[in-house]
């Protein structure tokens, strides 16, 4: 084993989880990928978490010091304990203690936005920069927060619900109680939304989007939509404007309160480009106070599926 300090990460998803191990720069050493199986439950999912870890060690032929766990849901960061991860199905699950018996090593859980947001700002497209802002568009909108060189938690390691801003107070009712939240224009599920509404309703524009989706309204999502509008159909376009600009105007708010250099745009839906994107940056530079907008570069993240892990193992190396 070299002696050289490196640390395991692992980003537990609800089909899949990914383990790798890092040194301390961030640089990938070793990465593997295999299935959740979260139907078979908590212990046997951490039993092969704890297997996974020690291939990787192993295969890595390093010394690693730390562990850390990037999970969605809500956690109590102080034991590791999931108090609640609807895509894994579980409540109060001991994750950081069992794991920590099991390889006998320290393990630190994290929250995934903000471990995905972590690795971004220490290893990625953030590298450099003392206060940036991590946004990911995808089913929904989350992220994290990086201020003068610390990741932002909150009391219950909950802070950075990005998707959660209200932009509309008399808007529609989302599923997390507010109402207006931004996830509700701008999230690829919104887009997905709004475009199959406008093609059910037998509009002749949205003729387009019906034949990429095989005639079935139900089942468009926003990569028919970006497809559509790459073709320049304009029902697609209009609606890729509109959540441009939803978007546009959850940045400004949180430009407001986290006052970053920079603002990392991650997810599927982001990869769009032009069509959501200008409109976006069209309305953040519009609305922005000068003072807090005016040089916030807005970019794309550069460690792809593996920020999570990634970010997961260096927020476990703050703990040794």
């Amino acid at each position: 084993m070299t002696m050289e300090s490196a640390f395991a990460g692992i980003d537990l998803g609800g089909t899949k989880m990914l383990g790798v191990i890092v040194d301390q720069n961030g640089r990938v050493l070793v990465s593997e990928e295999q299935p959740t199986l979260a139907a078979e439950g908590p212990d046997a999912v951490i039993t092969r978490m704890a297997s996974l870890v020690r291939r990787l060690i192993e295969e890595s032929g390093r010394l690693v010091s730390g562990v850390g766990v990037a999970t969605a849901g809500t956690l109590d960061p102080k034991d590791g304990t999931v108090q609640f991860a609807g895509n894994l199905g579980w409540t109060q699950v001991p994750l950081g203690r069992t794991l920590e018996r099991d390889l006998g090593l320290r393990v630190t859980v994290e929250n995934d936005a903000n471990a995905a947001a972590y690795g971004e700002w220490k290893a990625g497209a953030g590298r450099g920069t003392r206060d940036c802002v991590f946004v990911t568009v995808s089913t929904g909108i989350g992220g994290g927060i990086v201020s003068d060189g610390k990741l932002i938690r909150g009391r219950s390691s909950s802070a950075g619900e990005l998707g959660h801003i209200t932009i509309d107070w008399n808007g529609p009712l989302c599923p997390c109680g507010n109402v207006g939240c931004l996830e509700l224009y701008a999230s690829g599920t919104a887009i997905g939304k709004a475009a199959a509404a406008a093609a059910a309703a037998g509009e002749a524009e949205g003729l387009a989007l019906l034949q990429l989706a095989g005639g079935q309204a139900d089942r468009i999502t926003s990569r028919e939509v970006a497809q559509a509008a790459a073709s320049g159909d304009p029902l697609s376009q209009r609606i890729l404007r509109e959540a441009g600009r939803a978007l546009g105007i959850g940045l400004v708010s949180l430009v407001h309160v986290a006052n970053p250099e920079l603002i990392i745009l991650g997810g599927g839906a982001s990869r769009i480009g032009e069509p959501l994107l200008g409109p976006m940056e069209e309305t953040f530079r519009k609305y922005a106070i000068a003072s807090l907008g005016e040089g916030v570069r807005i970019v794309p993240p550069q460690l792809g599926a593996q920020a999570g892990a990634i970010g997961a193992a260096l927020i476990s190396e703050q703990h040794h």
